[in-house]
C-alpha cells in the first residue's frame, strides 16, 4: 500500500500532523526501503538546523524491529545492547543519559535513571524518529547529544481505512532450552468517519523471544596486592611501569542464562475535528517488557593474599598467570524477573483561531515502573581445609590471562580425585534481591504561533510555556546472605541424584580461550526450587547443620524472598519553561536564507528524600564472606536544590547554489544530573568483602550539564533520494559532573580483618606452618577465641578503624568535544538499487588515560562509529544489507578508579521483503549473521572484566494491509 508524501514535508510532520493544503507542492508515492529513505532525506533537507529521521516504510511497517537498531543506522548514533538487543543510544559521544526522549513531543519517563531504554517499544505503531542534533527554543531540554522524538501514526493525519496485521517466527540460534520458534503478531487499525471529522486509531503487538546469553567474567582486577608472605612463591615480575602499579584478578567464572523475553505493546487514538479550524486527540499507550531468566555459573574464587604458589607480571603490571594454592570453586544456581511497564495517556487541542494564530495545548499523565528480583543459590564450594566436612578440597588452582580472548582456568583437587562428584556437592549460601524503580510523569504546554501576512523577512513567531513535574522512585530490599549449610558437612543433606554432571565443551566457542579451548569443561547441574528447599530444611540447632535457614523469610506460597524495604529514594523535579522565537525567510544575492533563533528559560526545583539506615557494624561471616550490620533505626534525609538556566539558540540555513545548502547552528543547551546523584542520602552498596567497600554520597543541589554547541555542515541534494553532506560540531560542557572517589572511614565502623585478633591468627598459623587463607584467618580467630568453627566474627574496639571507598558526584571543570560527521545517499535512477554510507569521527580532552593511576576525568561513550547499507527496490522486492560498526569505547570506571573499555563491535544484518501483491508481503530478517561477541575489560586487553556471546537472529513472516 502506497503512502503519498510531499517532497517539501517540514520536519515538524512525520504523518501525525494536519497536512497543510498546497496545491503547488509536488506529490510523490513512496514505499519500502526506498521510499522511507527519500522520506527521511527530505525531512534533513527542509529542516531549521541539523535533524536527521527515519520513517515509516508502510503503515505498520518501520525498517526494523527495533527502534535502537534503527536510530544506529543514523549519522552519529552509536547503540549499547542488552541481552543482543538495541536498548540504549549513544549520540556524538554523548551516553544515554544525555540524550531527551519525547513520544510526539512530550517528554517521556524513565526509570532508575535519565536514559530511555528503546528496547521497550515495538515498531509497529511508529511512524518516524527525528533526531534534533541541534537545539531550537520550541524543543524540550534535556539533551546534549540529542533530543529524539517518536511520531506515532495518527487517523486524521491519513483520512480513510487503513489496516495491517502481521506475523512472524523468530529463530534464535543461541537458544537451547527455549522454544527454538517465538511468536510475533502485530495489528494496526485506522479509519475515519463523519466526513473525516472523527477518526479511530488502535495498534497492538506482542513479541517472544528465547535465547541464551554465555559469558565468562572477573569480578574484579585488585590493584596492589601484596603476594610476598606466600611460602616457596615462583614469581615471574616482566613489569616495566615506573610506578610498579600490579593488578590481580579476583574471581573467575563462566556463566550462561537462558532467558525468555515477551513484549506486549497498545495504543489507542481517538480524533475529533468539530470544524476544520479546531482537532482534539485522546491517546493512550503501553508497553510492558517481561524478562525471565534462569542461570548457571561456575568457577574460581582467588583471595589474592598469602596463599601465591606461582605468578607472572606482564610488562603492563596485570597479573597474566596465577596459581593459588587451596581456595573455593563454586557453582551457582541463579533466577531472576524483569517487568517493564510503560503507561501514557494524553489529551491535545489545536486550533487554529485566525488565519495568522494557532494554540495548542497538550497534556499527559505518563508513568513507567521497573520491577526486578533475583534469587541466587550458591553450591558445590570445595574449601575449608580444617573443617570437619564431606566436600572435597582444591589442592592448586590456576588462570592464565596471556593465551586467549578470555582466560583459561583450572584446578586439581586433593587426594588425587580427577574431577568434583555428585557427593561433594554441598550448599553454601543463598540470597534474594529485589529492585522497584517508579517515575510519575506530568506534563502540561500551551504553545503559539504566530504568522506575518505581511511583507517581510519575519515569516512567524512562537511562544510557548510548559510545566513539567516528574517523581522518582528506586526501592531495594535484600534478603542477605541466608545460611544453607556454610561449610559443616552441607554435602549431607544433598542426595547424590539432585546433581547432573553436565559437559561445557561448546560454551563460549566463539572466543579463543573457550569452546574446546576451555580447561575446566564440567559443572554440576540441579534444580533451584529443589536445592533452595532442602537448605530451607537444614535444622538451626542440629549439630551438624551449620547456621542453618530457620529464619528465613518466606512468601505466602512458602518461597525466600527479599524482606523488607532496605533503601527507599524519592526524588521530584518541578521544571517550569517559557521561550519566544522568531522564523526570517529572506534571501541575500539571489540565495534563499532561513532564520530560526529564539531564547528559552527554564527553571528547575529539586527536592529529595531518602529512607536512610546507616551501616554500624561489619561482621565476618566466614572466609571472604561479609555483611553490613545496620542499625535498629531508619529516617527520611532530606535535601533541595535549585538551578536557573536562559538557552539562546540561533540556526541558519542558505541555499548558496541550487540543491546545495549551508547550515550554521549555535545553540545552549542541558542535560540534567543522573538522578541516582541527587539523592540525600550515604548507602552502603553490596557486601563489604575486603578491597569492596562501597559507599556513594548524594547531592540534590548538583548543577545540570550545560553545553554552548556550535554546528556547520554542507549538503547537496543532487538527485531524488541522493545527496552528500558534510559537518563539522564542536561543544562546550561546564559543569561535568564526575563521580570522585576517595578512601574515608565511617563513623566507628572497625574491621575485624585487620585488628589485634586477626595478626594474632595470623602468627598462629605461620607457625603452624599453615597458609594463611581468609578462612584460616577466620577459623584460628574464632579458635583462640573459644567460638565455634564459623561463627560470624564482629568487629570492636581492639580493630582499627575500615577504610571505605566513598564515591560523590561533583561539578568540575569544562570539557570539549567536537567531530566529523560525513554522509552518503545515493540512487541509481530506476535500477532500484541503492547505497546510504556515513561515519562520525569524535574527538575530545575527555578521553581515559589507562596508565593513569586513581581519579582522572573522562566521558563514557566517546567513539567513533560507521555504517552502510545496499538495498535494493523494484517491482516488489525491497531488500537491504546493512553493516553497523562502533569503535571501543570508555563504558565507566571499576570501584578502583580504573577505566572500563568495550571494544569495538561490528554487527551484519539483512532484510529482505516481497510483495506478492498489493496487500500481502512476505518478510525475511536475519540480524547479527556472523555471531559477533562483545568483551569488556579494565585497562588493558589482558584484564578481561566480561565476555558475552549471543548468537545470529532469523525472523521470517508476512504483513497483509487493507
Amino acid at each position: 500500500m502506497a503512502m503519498g508524501i510531499s517532497a517539501l514535508i517540514p520536519h515538524t510532520a512525520i504523518a501525525e500532523e494536519e497536512p497543510a493544503v498546497n496545491t503547488d507542492i509536488e506529490v510523490i508515492q513512496v514505499s519500502g526501503i526506498r521510499g522511507s529513505l527519500v522520506k527521511s532525506m527530505d525531512i534533513k533537507r527542509q529542516s531549521a538546523g541539523v535533524v536527521d529521521a527515519i520513517t515509516s516504510e508502510d503503515i505498520g511497517k518501520f525498517p526494523d524491529t527495533n527502534l535502537a537498531e534503527s536510530l544506529q543506522r543514523i549519522t552519529g548514533v552509536s547503540i549499547d545492547r542488552s541481552n543482543g538487543e538495541g536498548s540504549k543510544i549513544t549520540v556524538r559521544g554523548f551516553g544515554p543519559e544525555f540524550n531527551l526522549v519525547t513520544l510526539n513531543d512530550r517528554q517521556m519517563p524513565t526509570t532508575g535513571g535519565r536514559s530511555f531504554d528503546f528496547g521497550d517499544i515495538a515498531t509497529e505503531s511508529v511512524s518516524g524518529v527525528e533526531v534534533y542534533k541541534t537545539t531550537r527554543a520550541d524543543t524540550s531540554s534535556g539533551g546534549i547529544g540529542a533530543t529524539v522524538n517518536i511520531t506515532t501514526a495518527k487517523p486524521l493525519s491519513n483520512p480513510g481505512m487503513h489496516a495491517s496485521v502481521g506475523a512472524k517466527a523468530v529463530h534464535d540460534t543461541s537458544n537451547v532450552n527455549g522454544s527454538d520458534i517465538t511468536p510475533e503478531y502485530s495489528g494496526i487499525y485506522s479509519n475515519t468517519f463523519n466526513d473525516d471529522k472523527f477518526g479511530i486509531l488502535i495498534s497492538g503487538s506482542v513479541q517472544k523471544r528465547d535465547n541464551r546469553e554465555q559469558s565468562m567474567a572477573v569480578d574484579n582486577w585488585i590493584p596492589d596486592v601484596d603476594i610476598s608472605s606466600s611460602p616457596n612463591l615462583a614469581l615471574t615480575d616482566n613489569n616495566q611501569r615506573a610506578d610498579g602499579s600490579t593488578w590481580y584478578p579476583q574471581n573467575a567464572g563462566y556463566a550462561f542464562s537462558d532467558n525468555s523475553r515477551k513484549r506486549t505493546n497498545g495504543q489507542l487514538v481517538l480524533q475529533y475535528a468539530p470544524t476544520d479550524n479546531i482537532t482534539a486527540t485522546v491517546d493512550y499507550t503501553y508497553s510492558k517488557l517481561e524478562f525471565e531468566k534462569d542461570g548457571r555459573s561456575f568457577g574460581l574464587w582467588f583471595n589474592n593474599g598469602g596463599n601465591v604458589n606461582a605468578a607472572n607480571i606482564n610488562e603492563n603490571g596485570t597479573y597474566t598467570q596465577v596459581t593459588e594454592v587451596g581456595g573455593d570453586y563454586s557453582t551457582n544456581l541463579n533466577q531472576g524477573k524483569t517487568v517493564n511497564e510503560n503507561k501514557s495517556l494524553g489529551f491535545n487541542i489545536d486550533w487554529q483561531v485566525t488565519d495568522t494564530f494557532n494554540i495548542e495545548f497538550d497534556a499527559h499523565n505518563s508513568s513507567a515502573s521497573s520491577v526486578g528480583q533475583d534469587a541466587f543459590m550458591l553450591i558445590g564450594n570445595t574449601s575449608c581445609d580444617s573443617c570437619d566436612n564431606s566436600t572435597i578440597n582444591i589442592d592448586e588452582k590456576t588462570a592464565d590471562f596471556s593465551q586467549g580472548e578470555i582466560p583459561l582456568i583450572d584446578m586439581t583437587l586433593t587426594n588425587g580425585q580427577a574431577e568434583i562428584l555428585p557427593s561433594d556437592m554441598g550448599s553454601l549460601f543463598t540470597s534474594v534481591g529485589k529492585d522497584e524503580n517508579t517515575n510519575e510523569l506530568d506534563q502540561y504546554q500551551l504553545k503559539g504561533t504566530w504568522y506575518n501576512e505581511d511583507s517581510g523577512a519575519l515569516a512567524s513567531i512562537n511562544f510557548g510555556v510548559s510545566h513539567t513535574k516528574i517523581d522518582f522512585r528506586t526501592t531495594t530490599s535484600y534478603s542477605g546472605q541466608l545460611a544453607a549449610g556454610w561449610w559443616t558437612k552441607s554435602a549431607d543433606w544433598y542426595d547424590d541424584s539432585l546433581f547432573t554432571r553436565v559437559d561445557s565443551t561448546g560454551l563460549l566457542d566463539g572466543f579463543s580461550g573457550g569452546g574446546s579451548d576451555k580447561l575446566l569443561n564440567y559443572y554440576y547441574d540441579a534444580n533451584f526450587n529443589d536445592i533452595a528447599a532442602i537448605a530451607e530444611s537444614i535444622d538451626c540447632d542440629h549439630p551438624d547443620g551449620g547456621l542453618g535457614a530457620c529464619s528465613w523469610p518466606a512468601d505466602v506460597n512458602g518461597k525466600i524472598q527479599s524482606g523488607p524495604i532496605d533503601d527507599d529514594h524519592r526524588i521530584s523535579e518541578k521544571t517550569l519553561a517559557l521561550y519566544m522565537q522568531a522564523n526570517f525567510e529572506t534571501e541575500f544575492n539571489g540565495m534563499p536564507i532561513n532564520i530560526t533563533t529564539g531564547l528559552r528559560y527554564e527553571q528547575t526545583n529539586v527536592s529529595s528524600s531518602s529512607l536512610e539506615r546507616p551501616a554500624a557494624n561489619m561482621e565476618w561471616v566466614n572466609g571472604n564472606e561479609w555483611s553490613y550490620i545496620y542499625a535498629d533505626e531508619r529516617s527520611f534525609s532530606t535535601g533541595e536544590g535549585t538551578s536557573k538556566e536562559f538557552l539562546p539558540s540561533f540556526n541558519m540555513n542558505v541555499e548558496v547554489i541550487e540543491d546545495v545548502i549551508a547550515r550554521f547552528s549555535y545553540s545552549r543547551s542541558l542535560a540534567r544530573p543522573p538522578v541516582s546523584a541527587l539523592r540525600s542520602t550515604t548507602s552502603f552498596l553490596g557486601n563489604p568483602k575486603v578491597g569492596q567497600r562501597k559507599v556513594a554520597v548524594g547531592n540534590p543541589d548538583l548543577k545540570p550539564y550545560i553545553a554552548d554547541n556550535i554546528d556547520l555542515s554542507l549538503e547537496y541534494y543532487y538527485g531524488e533520494g541522493s545527496y552528500v553532506s558534510t559537518g563539522y560540531y564542536r561543544k562546550q560542557v561546564e559543569n561535568f559532573l564526575v563521580n570522585v572517589t576517595t578512601e574515608e572511614t565511617i563513623s566507628d565502623i572497625t574491621d575485624a580483618f585487620i585488628g589485634e585478633r586477626a595478626e594474632q591468627a595470623r602468627a598462629d598459623l605461620a607457625e603452624a606452618g599453615i597458609q594463611p587463607t581468609d578462612q584460616a584467618i577466620h577459623d584460628q580467630i574464632n579458635a583462640n577465641l573459644g567460638n565455634e568453627p564459623g561463627t560470624p566474627i564482629l568487629g570492636d574496639t581492639t580493630d582499627p578503624l575500615a577504610t571505605f571507598y566513598v564515591s560523590r558526584d561533583t561539578n568540575v571543570e569544562t570539557a570539549n568535544l567536537w567531530g566529523w560527521e560525513l554522509a552518503a545517499q545515493h540512487m541509481f535512477g530506476d535500477t532500484g538499487f541503492g547505497v546510504a554510507a556515513n561515519a562520525t569521527f569524535v574527538f575530545g580532552d575527555v578521553e581515559a588515560d589507562r596508565d593513569v593511576i586513581g581519579y582522572q576525568f573522562a566521558l563514557p561513550g566517546l567513539s567513533d562509529s560507521a555504517n552502510f547499507s545496499a538495498i535494493y527496490d523494484l517491482d516488489g522486492l525491497s531488500a537491504r544489507v546493512s553493516y553497523n560498526w562502533r569503535d571501543e569505547f570508555l563504558t565507566g570506571f571499576d570501584q578502583h578508579s580504573a577505566p572500563i573499555f568495550t571494544e569495538a563491535y561490528g554487527q551484519w544484518d539483512i532484510n529482505v521483503n516481497y510483495a506478492v501483491n498489493e496487500q500481502f508481503t512476505v518478510f525475511f530478517e536475519g540480524l547479527n549473521l556472523t555471531d559477533e561477541t562483545q568483551r569488556t575489560y579494565v585497562r588493558y586487553s589482558e584484564q578481561l572484566l566480561r565476555a558475552n556471546q549471543y548468537g545470529a537472529r532469523y525472523n521470517i513472516g508476512f504483513r497483509y494491509s487493507f
